[in-house]
């Protein structure tokens, strides 16, 4: 047994220990969405934030402080101690890789927020290490966890898909930064619209080939297309659109993440986590079974050292996700069709 993987199983013990035993966090990343994790791990009962890091000093003193815990510039340090039984990972898109290796070389399951990198190399050496090493992690995409979706997603189950739309339209490139920079952010498909590309396949099945087009057309003062559009075709025999664009209103949210399933004299609509079934003569999606969310659902696994079926985003799904946009990037950029399956 590597020491790696035994540092995990001495560690879990503490969670172990008694049913009100709490679950260690160390986080990695303070910053950005990061700060919503760390207040909802903060009011989680089974959650205890021993440690924060992050390579900006005046972040992890911020969250350290608010915390009343220890705070690093360098995530190894972090792990150094011997009081984890777990590491949430909040970091941009481009700062993945080398991070996730250390956790697993330490022995750690981890969460980490999507996408799970900005390169598909990256991600699937980051899957074969959990595999060898035996461990598993979480994806942050946590869509999947509303009661919505998951009504949806039963309703789909067993009936013939002929057609999925997604759009995804906000105006977040405007604030410029690393988002809107290609090649650290991947653009708007790899690092926002990525959770419209995951509830297509998370509803209707996996993707064997898009063909994308991307264009510029108002903001020109950042290095990412401004404009998407791409068409797919389910392994199924589904066929989709998907678009995305950073021109709309930055302050308005209602067209980000929404998607249409077309089926047999029925429409099942989602908005965000909201679903319905159109027309209403159709009828009504089923009732499903009351889950943790996103935090709640990492924590059990920890907790009990199993992953599945609690948590809904592996990471090797969420690497699969990855590969979709990652191909309508490079479809763009090649002017035809590319298929995700044949790296993910």
């Amino acid at each position: 047994m590597a020491a790696g993987v035994r540092t995990m199983v001495e560690g879990v013990s503490s969670v172990q220990a008694g049913e009100q035993a709490r679950v260690r966090i160390g986080v990695v990343g303070c910053g950005g969405r990061a700060g919503a994790h760390l207040r909802a791990l903060q009011r989680h009962p089974e959650a205890e934030i021993v440690a924060v890091a992050d390579v900006a000093e005046s972040a992890a003193a911020k969250a350290g402080e608010a915390l009343g815990v220890p705070h690093y510039t360098d995530h190894r340090a972090l792990l150094a101690r011997d009081d984890l039984d777990a590491v949430w990972i909040s970091v941009p898109v481009f700062a993945h890789g080398a991070l996730e290796l250390a956790v697993i070389e330490r022995g750690l399951p981890f969460f980490v927020e999507k996408p799970v990198a900005r390169d598909l190399e990256t991600a699937l050496r980051i899957s074969a290490a959990l595999d060898r090493a035996g461990l598993w992690a979480a994806a942050g995409y946590q869509l999947r966890y509303g009661e919505g979706v998951r009504r949806a997603r039963a309703y789909v189950a067993g009936r013939t898909v002929a057609l999925v739309e997604g759009h995804y339209w906000s105006g977040t490139g405007r604030h410029g930064g690393w988002v809107a920079d290609f090649d650290r952010g991947g653009g708007q498909l790899v690092e926002q619209a990525t959770h419209t590309v995951d509830l297509m396949r998370y509803i209707a099945g996996e993707v064997a080939e898009v063909y994308a087009r991307q264009t510029t057309r108002v903001l020109r003062e950042i290095t990412a297309p401004d404009t998407y559009t791409v068409s797919l075709r389910f392994s199924s025999g589904a066929l989709g659109t998907l678009s995305a664009s950073w021109v709309h209103d930055p302050d308005d949210w209602a067209h980000a993440n929404v998607l249409h399933f077309g089926l047999d004299g029925c429409l099942v609509r989602i908005a965000g986590q909201a679903a319905e079934l159109l027309p209403a003569s159709a009828g009504a999606l089923p009732e499903v079974e009351s889950i943790p969310g996103l935090h709640g659902a990492f924590l059990a696994a920890v907790r009990d050292r199993a992953a599945l079926p609690g948590v809904l985003s592996p990471y090797r799904d969420a690497v699969a996700t990855l590969a979709v946009s990652l191909a309508a990037n490079a479809s763009a950029a090649m002017g035809r069709p590319v298929s995700p399956l044949s790296s993910a």
